[in-house]
């Protein structure tokens, strides 16, 4: 009966935890369109300012494709050009550096926070749907009356009090977690059968973000 109720606990920490997983996809995919973004708009401005520069400098912009501009050599006008173009990009990717830095810190109009409100909107569509499994999940029985300690509530520890029981090596919770606290001491068991933070405390936390977020 104890190894079944394990079992059934590990499936619905496992579920939740996939949900909490799929959360944290979902936000890492929004800071990146984010940024992806701003270095779209970093990258236009510095061809059109590579461009800009060259142009600008042209030795004679009427006879750009000819050998012929007056007093100069085709040696002369070849390395002139590649200087002129050598420094437009340069300067138009240091504008690029630049503009991104301002973008990302909202010194310009177009930052991160306008583009964020962007796109906002539909991932926090998306992330209400997951945050509405995850409270399902947390008002469900054997998470409400769960006999185990919320230290305890994920699936590394709950894996390793499974192979415990099987193994015959406890008859109970209590004795299972004793054995679970004495395995953790070791530094190299430790992150095996434990975790800094438990899955519940993770779900709640990421409930109270998603509320905050949302004011």
């Amino acid at each position: 009966m104890i190894l079944d109720y394990c079992r059934e606990l590990f499936d619905t920490l496992e579920n939740l935890e996939g949900l909490l997983k799929g959360s944290e996809d979902l936000r890492e995919d929004y800071r990146k369109k984010i940024s992806a973004q701003i270095a779209r708009q970093a990258s236009i401005l510095d061809i059109l300012v590579s461009i800009g520069m060259i142009v600008y400098f042209m030795p004679d912009k009427t006879v750009f494709f000819s050998n012929l501009v007056p007093g100069t050599g085709p040696v002369d006008l070849f390395f002139r050009m590649s200087a002129i173009t050598f420094l437009s990009l340069l300067l138009g990717y240091g504008s690029r550096l630049g503009l991104t830095w301002l973008w990302q810190h909202n010194y310009l109009p177009g930052g991160r926070k306008h583009i964020a409100r962007f796109y906002k909107k539909k991932y926090l569509k998306k992330q209400k749907e997951i945050i509405e499994q995850i409270q399902e999940i947390l008002k469900s029985e054997i998470i409400v009356n769960a006999e185990l300690p919320n230290d305890y509530m994920n699936t590394k520890s709950i894996n390793y009090i499974i192979g415990c029981l099987e193994a015959g090596e406890v008859s109970n919770l209590k004795e299972a977690t004793n054995l679970l606290e004495l395995e953790s001491r070791d530094s190299h068991v430790h992150y095996l059968i434990k975790t800094e933070n438990n899955t519940i405390s993770r779900a709640l936390l990421l409930i109270k973000n998603d509320e905050e977020e949302r004011r």
